[in-house]
């Protein structure tokens, strides 16, 4: 099992860098050919929400702001993807193609439109999509995650800023039993395969999650996994993770994401999303 196909985002934002190097290295790691998608705003899209009642001189410096942003983040992306892609020496080819099994290859899409949108639809033919977390995107981060994770039907890794080289190695896979982590796990096959460590995190809390079960199931794909329960204190599940993950020393996160109402996680708090608020280290999610 591998990957073939890498969809990832960049917008310009101050974590659009770290997406496009995490995607290049998963790329050239399988063989894959790699997708950058930059979507600028049209800004005949807020019409409908501005346009009622508004002057034409108004309407002009919303069309003249849209349009200057969207230069602004072209530059920004067009410096990036030089350095990395085009001024590296990086294969690329057409996005008209198709992809050959593989062969390593980049190539940039340009749309206009809605970003999470076409997440969506560019998503779901693609194997994994790689996307900055939400605070460091330039636009609207959580709806393009939620496009993502609930439209694409696809495993979402989730680069940080700062992220570094040889991402991979080390992998705690949280382990709590449910749909969403199972999704996780099978969507990160490719990826554990070729860890050099892998550690079923488990928080004591019931009987449904047993991490030996996921060691023996990881273990029919060749895979060797550590099992590591530990009993949460009075910090939240997130932060629990996050550090036993720390003191596996994985450098990744694999976990099933929005158990419960992402509209509920956001208010109350809860797993998914104090991780993605939090953690420092690149985070494969599936829903």
């Amino acid at each position: 099992m591998s990957w073939a196909t890498i969809l990832a985002v960049t917008d310009g934002g101050t974590g659009s860098e770290a997406a496009m190097k995490t995607a290049i290295e998963l790329g050239q790691r399988f063989g894959a050919r790699v997708d950058f998608l930059h979507v600028e705003n049209d800004a005949r899209d807020l019409v409908p929400y501005v346009g009622e009642g508004m002057s034409a001189t108004a309407m002009e410096q919303i069309m003249a702001s849209v349009d200057s942003r969207n230069a602004a983040r072209r530059e920004v992306v067009d410096k990036t993807y030089k350095r990395h892609c085009s001024g590296a020496g990086l294969p690329e080819v057409d996005p008209g193609l198709p992809p050959k099994q593989g062969e390593f290859r980049v190539c940039m899409n340009r749309l206009t439109g809605r970003e999470a949108e076409q997440v969506e639809r560019f998503g779901r033919l693609s194997d994994v999509i790689v996307l900055p977390y939400p605070g460091a995107a330039d636009g609207d981060g959580e709806a393009t995650l939620d496009a993502a994770l609930f439209g694409s039907g696809r495993p979402v890794l989730l680069a940080p800023a700062d992220a570094g080289p040889g991402l991979g190695k080390t992998i705690a896979v949280a382990w709590d039993g449910s749909k969403e982590g199972a999704c996780a796990v099978t969507a990160a096959l490719p990826l554990l395969a070729k860890a050099e460590k892998v550690v079923a995190i488990t928080a004591r809390e019931g009987d449904e999650a047993d991490p030996s079960a996921l060691a023996r199931y990881l273990a029919g794909h060749g895979i060797e996994a550590k099992t590591w329960a530990y009993t949460p204190g009075s910090e939240s599940i997130a932060d629990g993770l996050l550090e036993q993950a720390d003191h596996a020393n994985a450098d990744m996160l694999v976990m099933g994401a929005y158990g419960h109402s992402r509209l509920r996680e956001r208010i109350l708090g809860g797993a998914t999303q104090g991780v993605l608020e939090r953690s420092k280290i690149p985070v494969l999610m599936m829903h």
